[in-house]
């Protein structure tokens, strides 16, 4: 879920309490069945089977998750995935189910400001904050320190001087890398 709180939902009074192990809404393939009103807790795994090619690891998976007899892997489906299973459900239900998927994703993408930066934006966004600070120390480095170094004759003078050179660029060419990877609507940020 992108506003990082995990609530349980509500669809025609069934309580749906989302996986905590991912950080979007995902819900069990058992969840949705009995919100579809399946008789069968097996039914949401046929669709699922027989529409698997359909299916992309975003929108499915299988997670481990605790229940009264212990640990238990189970598939999962994203709410985009979860529209996909009402869309060949069969139920009187699954019309109004597919809605309420959708307004739920309507609510996820109208709160950006909440969301949390994803690991390409907080990458970019280190790797450009190490490279300004490389920089302040290769222009302390140039301006003050390897001057005193050298009016002293002191051998690290010469020793550090290509060190502090080459990382200088090295870290320009980290920060422009780690900004090429970032999706477009992406940018460097940790908040």
């Amino acid at each position: 879920m992108k506003t990082g709180v995990k609530k349980c939902l509500n669809f025609r009074g069934i309580q749906l309490k989302p996986i905590a192990e991912k950080p979007d809404i995902w819900l069990t393939a058992t969840q949705i069945g009995y919100a579809l009103q399946y008789a069968d807790d097996k039914a949401v795994q046929r669709i699922y089977s027989r529409h698997a090619d359909e299916f992309t690891e975003r929108m499915t998976g299988v997670v481990k998750v605790t229940t009264p007899y212990g640990e238990q892997l189970t598939r999962a489906f994203s709410l985009r995935g979860a529209h996909l299973i009402a869309i060949f459900a069969r139920t009187r239900v699954a019309k109004e189910f597919r809605r309420w998927v959708l307004d739920i994703l309507d609510q996820e993408i109208t709160i950006p400001a909440a969301c949390k930066p994803g690991q390409r934006e907080r990458h970019a966004y280190n790797a450009e904050a190490l490279a300004e600070h490389f920089s302040e120390l290769y222009d302390a480095w140039k301006t003050q320190i390897e001057p005193a170094l050298r009016s002293i004759e002191s051998p690290l003078a010469s020793r550090l001087h290509d060190r502090f050179q080459e990382g200088k660029i090295l870290m320009s060419y980290v920060a422009n890398d780690a900004k090429g990877f970032l999706l477009p609507g992406e940018k460097a940020k940790i908040m």
